[in-house]
């Protein structure tokens, strides 16, 4: 069994632990501890926020979970003796059953698909009043100045960009900030609100030693850690930067779809919004400002703008939990190659090289990696990639556009795959991807400043 078993919160240091414990089989029970830092918040929280924070940690800690759980990915799950609302038991197995599916497919572990869920306190608490009924929902304001996550990739410069023009005054934020982050932060100009995070470190002993390891949704962790931080400081909505294209599973396995990006889908976006309406009673505390947008319109956007170009870091080799980075781009790995081909057909090949060290499209040691982007002989990699008529359209277009259909790769894979594929426009206009737009965006007061988010030129 794998036990969610205690929470502690100390705001005078903003220190933050959740224990776990896993048991049952042959050896001891093990204990984990992992701890959070928050930024101490200015002045005393009111009753009403310290409840909110509370409970939002409550959320998180069964959702960081998932790293501990993996190790030996027992049948049970315990919740802990808090009852949570219906919605939000939705949205932790959501994170558990779906957001685990790749764990479980690489490891051939169709067991995952198949955890039990108890929670000490019995039954799901009841909802707590709507928003415009008795609820004491003083300590939120949706128009409080909102807090940007920054992965320093094009997603989370686009959303920044448009929250900065709509003059709203968002704030950045990072979990575990590296100095790519920190670079990316500094062109925006923005202040940056840091959270740290530190795993258990026998979680990385017992990986060395062969327990059971693979993804998890990070996604999931470090949007809860942003809405903490937010109640925490009295700041507005989380936006996220979260593409469409994030929808779209990678294979199905069992007859059940397996989405390395569930936690960044539209599903996991609703299923959270709800639980967090459920037990706060307020609206338009999470969402993705990108939903209806896919990722070459997203390139598109990105490329109206140089001033990111010498920090723009996609590179999830960049992010390593345990080594420092050492450079932007591996350009070596199914991100890099995605990204490169996202932007290429929006940029010259001297900017492309300026921005990568290199023009990916001219090294022909690359195309077994593209083949897996278009498609060609298998699924799309496992990584944050767009759809694979997204790969095949933007190769199909660098074929119509000097000198890029001149390079190496874009000349075989244009021999490889089907003429017959959607037209440029089509993908570029969502009417040729799996999944159709959709906007979760609260009404917010200013943010039509972002319009251009909504229709890119």
């Amino acid at each position: 069994m794998f036990s969610c078993t205690e929470l502690r919160a100390d705001l005078s240091s903003g220190e933050v632990a959740f224990d776990y414990l896993l048991s049952g089989g042959s050896g001891p029970a093990i204990g984990f501890t992992e701890r959070l830092r928050f930024p101490v918040p200015p002045g005393e929280l009111s009753q009403p926020r310290r409840e909110a924070f509370d409970a939002v940690l409550r959320l998180l800690h069964v959702v960081a979970g998932v790293s501990y759980f993996k190790l030996a990915a027992p049948p049970t799950v315990d919740l802990g003796p808090v009852g949570f609302t219906a919605a939000e038991l939705g949205y932790l197995r959501g994170v558990y059953l779906h957001g685990l599916r790749e764990f479980a497919y690489q490891n051939d572990l169709p067991s995952v698909l198949d955890t039990r869920f108890t929670a000490g306190a019995g039954e799901p608490v009841p909802d707590p009043p709507a928003p415009d009924s008795s609820g004491d929902a003083s300590w939120y304001s949706i128009d409080a100045r909102p807090l940007v996550p920054c992965g320093g990739g094009k997603d989370s410069i686009v959303s920044t960009e448009a929250m900065i023009r709509s003059g709203r005054d968002p704030v950045a934020f990072a979990v575990n900030p590296n100095s790519i982050i920190d670079s990316v932060v500094s062109a925006s100009g923005l202040e940056l609100l840091k959270v740290s995070r530190t795993l258990d470190r026998q979680l990385f002993a017992l990986n060395r030693l062969g327990a059971y390891n693979g993804h998890v949704p990070v996604t999931a962790v470090n949007s809860l850690i942003a809405v903490a931080a937010s109640i925490l400081h009295g700041f507005g909505p989380v936006v996220m930067s979260n593409e469409s294209s994030a929808s779209s599973p990678n294979l199905y396995w069992l007859g059940e779809p397996v989405n390395h990006q569930w936690s960044k889908s539209a599903d996991a976006e609703q299923a959270l919004q709800a639980a967090l309406r459920s037990r706060l009673g307020v609206t338009g505390l999470y969402f993705s400002l990108l939903r209806h947008l896919n990722e070459l319109q997203i390139a598109r956007l990105f490329c109206g703008t140089t001033a990111y170009d010498g920090v723009l870091t996609s590179c999830n080799n960049a992010y390593t939990i345990d080594r420092p980075a050492t450079q932007r781009w591996c350009r070596n790995c199914p991100k890099c190659r995605f990204v490169f081909l996202a932007l290429a057909p929006f940029a010259s090949v001297e900017r492309m090289v300026d921005i990568f060290g290199a023009n990916l499209l001219q090294d022909e040691d690359q195309l077994p990696g593209y083949r897996a982007l278009l498609g060609i002989g298998g699924p799309k990699p496992f990584e944050c990639v767009g759809e694979i008529a997204e790969s095949q359209a933007a190769v199909a277009r660098l074929g119509e556009l000097a000198p890029w259909r001149a390079t190496p790769v874009v000349r075989q894979l244009l021999s490889e795959i089907d003429p017959l594929l959607p037209s440029w426009s089509d993908v570029l206009d969502q009417r040729a991807l799996s999944y159709a737009p959709q906007s979760f965006v609260q009404s917010l007061s200013g943010l039509t400043g972002a319009a251009t988010v909504s229709s890119p030129a």
